[in-house]
């Protein structure tokens, strides 16, 4: 994933990765090179000796418009601050962020300092692989920004760069490259969100993170926007979504902001934590072994559903029949530092386990703060987790405690489970539980379903603060919503659906089961007794999963032709069943998850979707958890009709 271009050396070996400083650099005084606002020359010292250099370098370098005194001082104090600040033997490491200009930067930097490690950064690179390259190298000294484009570049250049400064960083800007002369600075207060084209396969906005765009205008709009913010609650009072959660994300980063003779000078106060995604990370590990290694995996699978699927509205954009499933990978991390929600966190880093989604266009999880689009903050204080001796098998999830979540996501890991136990016979799955669950125990239906792995309740370890396992296996979940499901899904469903069925009392099951859905539930349906009399006139047993011990829900569903009902969790037990079932579940159209989908499409049963009218909508182009959440009224004379249509198809 690294692009030998990015980086170029004078001392020709990259020995190591740059670590933290021990101090942030302290404020200029007045009269030294880099205080803002103090007029005069800088007084004596290893800063201003190296500006006649710098300055002979730049003349020598530019044919014209070579950096003056005033940006070539800043650049000077950073350096020599972080030539202090390292630990003994450890060479600076600077960015150069930029266009047209950047390698004059780099020539100058490495010709002044060469035993600097100086990264270019160009506004055309790949993200992706210039993201990993600094993820490896950081945290950075100083970032040179020599933006000689567009002042939209240059804002994006400092949100890839800015947050990869170590604490105490500076990032310096020659000049401030104006925006469009008509751009207003960021989305109007009242504007809805921009509609986008998305690529093939991608979902519409969904869970997670919904699409909305980027902060719009220039370095100095967000630098303003974000200490504007600083005045007051971090709320989006505006509504105006993932552009202000950037903004004010950046608040608690910014250090000292100042502009002195047209020179932009800003201090990192803080460290954020760089997100790395599934196909980011194993760059990052062969750079910096110490962190982990991926074990084995399996490849890419591309597959498409032939499953029968059919619904009341004039088209479904949630419904994908295509999957192409990313290569998994079974890593171990060497302590880690685990937190509730399946976060997943190393040395500055987010590791890929952390997000249940981590190919969305926006990565993010509930327990994470945003700070830019490539970085994120734990919302805990993770500075001083538990020590945990031993090995274990990260099983957390953004939701524990979660029939579904567990069944999908979290039981999509367990294709590596028996190859872990036989590195580590004495391996624990870890996890969390509901923050409020009294007592902290396992649930029956969890230990039902890890029964079937040869997981006792002793082999778990339930945590409840942070905690640093000394060694962490991972696996790629086979789940994600709503991308996509691997074929082999199945076997670890198989596997826990014989368990549980072998555990059932053995007698007569209807062949219709409507599961039915409480209203003390979301998308609870307002007359639930209505839709229930409409299914028991068509001779089906009405179901509520949660009064039925697993095993028993597992046999019921095994034994029936044909299963409707709710969507939701209550369904999700389609996926142990043995044989393609009949299928139809009703809910709101806001109800955008589409599991029972994804199952029908790996287990092959025929389903059918009635979708209601919610009592809240999404916002245009847009998705909110209120409206996911949203109850609903089945129209019995609307989809009532549908319903009676679809009944009167069904088999004797």
């Amino acid at each position: 994933m690294r692009l030998p271009d990015l980086r170029r050396s004078v001392t020709g070996k990259l020995a190591g990765h740059a670590t933290e400083a021990g101090q942030p650099s302290q404020p200029s005084q007045p009269g030294q090179p880099g205080q803002p606002g103090q007029p005069g020359e800088p007084e004596p010292g290893p800063a201003a000796s190296a500006l006649p250099d710098l300055l002979r370098r730049a003349e020598e370098l530019w044919d014209d418009r070579a950096p003056g005194e005033p940006v070539l001082s800043e650049v000077a104090a950073a350096v020599e601050s972080a030539l202090q600040a390292r630990p003994r033997g450890r060479a600076p490491w600077l960015i150069v962020a930029g266009g047209d200009e950047t390698q004059q930067w780099v020539d100058l930097l490495e010709g002044q300092w060469p035993d600097a490690q100086v990264v270019a950064v160009r506004p055309d690179d790949d993200v992706s692989a210039v993201h990993v390259d600094l993820t490896i190298h950081a945290p950075f000294d100083l970032v040179v920004d020599a933006s000689d484009t567009t002042g939209e570049e240059q804002r994006v250049l400092f949100q890839r760069t800015f947050l990869h400064l170590r604490t105490g960083g500076v990032y310096v800007a020659r000049r401030l490259v104006p925006g469009e002369p008509d751009a207003e600075p960021g989305p109007a207060p009242d504007a809805a969100p921009a509609a986008r084209t998305l690529p093939a396969g991608d979902a519409l906005p969904n869970e997670g993170l919904p699409f909305e765009p980027e902060f719009d205008g220039d370095l100095w709009d967000l630098l303003s926007a974000a200490q504007a913010a600083r005045m007051r609650q971090h709320e989006d009072h505006r509504g105006l979504g993932v552009p202000f959660r950037d903004v004010a994300g950046l608040t608690t980063i910014l250090g000292e902001v100042s502009v002195h003779r047209q020179v932009l000078r800003v201090l990192s106060a803080r460290r954020a934590l760089a997100k790395l995604r599934e196909e980011e990370v194993d760059a990052v590990l062969a750079a910096r072994p110490r962190l982990g290694e991926r074990l084995e995996g399996r490849p890419a699978a591309s597959w498409e559903s032939s499953a029968d699927y059919r619904h009341n509205r004039p088209d479904d954009p949630y419904l994908q029949r295509r999957f192409d499933v990313p290569p998994l990978s079974l890593r171990r991390y060497n302590a880690p530092t685990c937190s509730r929600g399946q976060i997943v966190a190393s040395k500055n880093v987010l590791l890929p386990e952390t997000f249940r989604q981590s190919w969305m266009e926006r990565m993010g999880n509930v327990y994470v703060v945003e700070r830019a689009p490539l970085f994120g903050s734990v919302r805990r204080d993770i500075s001083a987790p538990d020590d945990l001796p031993g090995a274990y098998f990260h099983f957390d999830s953004e939701w524990p405690g979660h029939y579904g979540h567990l069944l999908t996501e979290q039981t999509g890991r367990m294709w590596a489970w028996d190859r872990v136990r036989e590195l580590e016979p004495d391996v624990k799955l870890l996890t969390t539980l509901q923050h409020d669950r009294d007592p902290v125990v396992l649930h029956p239906f969890e230990l039902d379903v890890l029964g079937a792995f040869g997981i006792a309740e002793d082999d778990v370890h339930v945590f409840e603060r942070p905690c640093r396992p000394e060694r962490l296996y991972t696996a790629t979940s086979m789940w994600s919503l709503p991308r996509h499901v691997h074929p082999d899904m199945v076997r670890s469903w198989d596997r826990i659906g014989d368990h549980l069925a072998a555990g059932a009392a053995a007698r007569e099951r209807p062949r219709r089961l409507f599961v039915s859905r409480r209203q003390s539930l979301k998308r609870a349906c307002h007359n639930t007794p209505d839709v229930e009399a409409l299914f028991a006139e068509h001779g089906f047993e009405i179901l509520y999963p949660e009064d039925h011990p697993l095993a028993e829900q597992v046999a019921a569903f095994r034994a029936a032709d044909v299963v409707a009902g709710f969507g939701g969790s209550g369904l999700f037990t389609l996926a142990l069943t043995d044989t393609p079932k009949e299928v139809l579940t009703i809910g709101p159209w806001t109800y955008t998850a589409r599991n029972e989908h994804l199952i029908a499409a790996v287990r092959g049963h025929r389903l059918t979707s009635v979708w209601s009218t919610p009592d809240l909508p999404h916002p245009p182009d847009s998705w909110t958890q209120k409206a996911f959440a949203s109850g609903f009224t089945v129209d019995l004379d609307d989809e009532g009709r549908y319903l009676r249509d679809w009944l009167d198809t069904l088999a004797p």
